[in-house]
């Protein structure tokens, strides 16, 4: 809760302060055993190029997802680890659905 408080105080001082910019980063791919993809990424407020806050999101992305607007680090490495097989492979241990 205080985070979103400060980033939302932050994004007050942008719109006051032409040097103040948001970006947003790609940070981080992990594959976890199952070949989920489990995508990083960083929101940072900056001055210039000096960081002043930011904080960090993550989504996950299953085997055979939609790569569309990806980060090239991301495609590659889904295109390295989501082979026909480990596809097959986890939606095959996919529990049905409860109906």
């Amino acid at each position: 809760m205080r985070l979103m408080l400060l980033m939302s105080v932050l994004l007050q001082l942008i719109s006051s302060n032409p040097m103040l910019t948001e970006r947003t980063i790609f940070s981080l791919c992990e594959v976890l055993p199952s070949t989920v993809l489990q995508v990083r990424l960083s929101d940072q407020i900056v001055d210039g190029e000096v960081v002043k806050a930011s904080t960090f999101r993550r989504y996950c992305l299953t085997p055979g997802s939609d790569l569309t607007g990806q980060p090239e680090q991301v495609i590659a490495i889904a295109n390295a680890v989501w082979t026909p097989a480990a596809i097959t492979a986890y939606n095959a241990n996919l529990k049905p659905t409860i109906q």
